[in-house]
């Protein structure tokens, strides 16, 4: 990966990857800091050096974490962080990095090799009954994931609201499924979006020096 982190500031803490994953960071994290890596056997923190311990939430500083996050997945496997995740020292990092490796390297293992894809798919005549056509969609996009996660459905348009855990080799295959379904059934609506870092498949979020299961 990069350098090793430095003893300045607090660390903002962006995702967790395998150590074996060698990257070069062509760019920067939050205001413009280097990343840089802390160390745990063989996972790293992706990190950069961060100014106050608890940060407000802004959409800019909000969109420039997505975007780090969305890079880091295109180099290596990475457990996302949700934003706001910061620390006050190496060691303390280092401990947390220590106590939750066993969580970390199972999460790791099973994204290891895979991106995240969403489908929605909005009905376009709220009086037609779509039970069946929802049903087909599901299994044939589950046919190709490595695992699913279902989302509420948030309006009486929306019948489906999936995150699907791919397997890269098999982007292209999904993406063409998906451009199949949208074919056969022109009165849906589909919107596919990815390909994302797992957010919909961690349950592991470091805070400070706790862990909590989402």
């Amino acid at each position: 990966m990069s350098e090793q982190a430095q003893d300045s500031q607090y660390l903002y803490v962006y995702g967790i990857a395998p150590l074996k994953d060698k990257m070069r960071f062509g760019f920067a994290g939050l205001k413009k800091k280097p990343l840089a890596i802390v160390q745990h056997a063989d996972i790293a923190a992706v990190v950069s050096s961060y100014p106050v311990l608890n940060p407000l939430v802004n959409e800019d500083d909000a969109m420039q974490h997505a975007e780090v996050l969305k890079r880091l997945a295109n180099k290596t496997a990475v457990i996302p962080m949700a934003f706001g995740a910061v620390f006050k020292d190496e060691a303390t990092l280092k401990t947390v990095l220590e106590k939750t490796y066993a969580a970390l390297k199972e999460c790791l293992e099973l994204i290891g090799g895979k991106i995240e894809l969403g489908v929605k798919v909005v009905r376009k005549d709220l009086s037609s009954d779509y039970d069946g056509k929802v049903a087909e969609i599901i299994s044939s996009l589950k046919s190709l994931c490595v695992k699913d996660s279902k989302a509420d459905n948030f309006s009486d348009r929306l019948l489906l609201n999936y995150s699907f855990l791919v397997e890269r080799t098999k982007f292209s295959k999904f993406s063409n499924e998906v451009a199949k379904l949208e074919k056969r059934h022109k009165e849906l609506k589909f919107i596919y979006t990815g390909p994302w870092p797992p957010y919909s498949f961690v349950n592991i979020s470091i805070r400070g020096e706790n862990v909590h299961n989402r």
